[in-house]
């Protein structure tokens, strides 16, 4: 890369969906006692609910237990081990558990770069919230052995589908490409549609898979997900946007971001925000922040297009002159706008892209993510969504890092 390139592929780069595999052969970071997280490394903490619940699950959909009792014998006896997904290139919401048999979509980025995530489960009950019931169980079984091998020849008779087209004409039809990606799934479906056709076994599998996918409005988010962590390591790996934030993430115990020109994750509690809870929940029931989706606001979408989606508001609540107030703040931490992401009750301006570390310590000004909450205990699922703003603390611990390291270089 030339010194240029990093603000280009974050602003410009391009990110193709070319496969969706088993996760066991994209990767070798996996393995049937080895799984991913979302999140930074848990470093000795122990796994939140939710995200223990979906490792029993990942190990009875592995074959490596019986049922979950056995599989929480297992786990508390030290024989997993978890690895952050950020870590293998791959991007996991909510829990983020990805074991070799989970359904992923692969994104390439137009330097060759690749990035992984699992392929959405749909809302409600589902493995990434912790939720491990037979119904839970018995659809990533067919996703596993059905939905990919269907939606890989898919993609390969096509020749891959533009993802970061995609999420463009998505705000420009009312998504924020984070927590409502209904006309995201929507153009994904037609795209895909006249080759699922094509190469299903028969016409019956050919329905399934496409009532499958247009049944779930979030079916998109996996390849937004995956799309925003191609564009974020590319400018996370270059020299022209040291002191960029470049993947935010939590493992609902601690809340990490990654800079550009520094080491590591800096990290400071999960926060749990003010979510809008489902009926018969309370605020009291979700789990602290969790997930690496926030890797889109990394990249301009979710909450920094807040006013591209003003339906999302009937989810996570808020108001349409709330949402313009919260993008106007959020350009005060960023270096520019998108020339791509494009907001159309905005005058067609781009979204704020670019968080800088040194413009969030200077005003105070934190980031705010567009998340969805999953119950505490695990197995019981998803309890909301909501805005959280996340702390400034690792954003201080980042811009002091960064001061060090050029102290030394001198």
């Amino acid at each position: 890369m030339t010194n240029s390139d990093g603000w280009s592929a974050l602003t410009g780069g391009t990110a193709v969906a070319t496969g969706v595999r088993w996760a066991g052969e994209v990767t070798d970071a996996v393995g049937v006692r080895t799984f991913l997280h979302a999140g930074p490394p848990l470093d000795g903490d122990a796994p939140p609910g939710p995200m223990r619940g979906a490792v029993l699950g990942a190990l009875v959909l592995e074959g490596q237990a019986a049922d979950l009792r056995t599989a929480g014998e297992l786990f508390d006896s030290g024989g997993v081990s978890l690895v952050p997904c950020h870590s293998v290139g791959a991007v996991g919401a909510m829990a983020g558990v990805v074991s070799p048999g989970t359904a992923v979509v692969v994104v390439t980025g137009a330097d060759g770069r690749t990035a992984f995530a699992p392929l959405n489960e749909g809302l409600g009950e589902a493995l990434r919230f912790g939720s491990t019931n037979e119904r839970v169980l018995d659809r990533l079984r067919w996703m596993r052995d059905v939905l990919v091998p269907v939606l890989d020849a898919t993609l390969k008779d096509g020749g891959g589908i533009d993802v970061t087209a995609l999420q463009a004409e998505g705000l420009r039809r009312g998504d924020e490409c984070h927590n409502r990606n209904v006309a995201g799934t929507a153009a994904l479906v037609a795209r895909l549609a006249p080759g699922v056709v094509r190469v299903s076994p028969d016409p019956d599998t050919a329905v399934a898979v496409l009532e499958f996918l247009s049944g779930n409005p979030h079916a998109f988010l996996a390849f937004s997900m995956a799309a925003a962590k191609v564009l974020g390591d590319a400018a996370h790996a270059a020299e022209d946007t040291r002191g960029l934030v470049t993947a935010m993430c939590a493992n609902g115990r601690r809340l990490g971001v990654r800079v550009s020109g520094a080491d590591g994750w800096f990290t400071a509690p999960a926060p749990v925000g003010e979510p809008k809870v489902f009926p018969g929940f309370t605020v009291e029931d979700a789990c602290p922040a969790m997930g690496d989706s926030f890797i889109t606001e990394t990249v301009g979408l979710g909450a920094f297009a807040l006013t591209a989606a003003p339906a999302i508001s009937s989810f996570i609540g808020g108001s349409h002159e709330q949402a313009v107030a919260l993008v106007e703040e959020m350009r005060r931490i960023c270096r520019g706008s998108s020339g791509r992401f494009l907001i159309p009750f905005d005058g067609f301006r781009g979204t704020p892209v670019g968080i800088d570390v040194d413009l969030v310590c200077r005003t105070g000004i934190t980031p705010v993510v567009n998340n969805g909450f999953a119950h505490r205990e695990a197995g019981r699922g998803q309890v909301g969504a909501g805005l959280t703003r996340l702390p400034l603390e690792p954003f201080l611990k980042a811009r002091d890092a960064l001061a060090a390291s050029a102290g030394t270089s001198r």
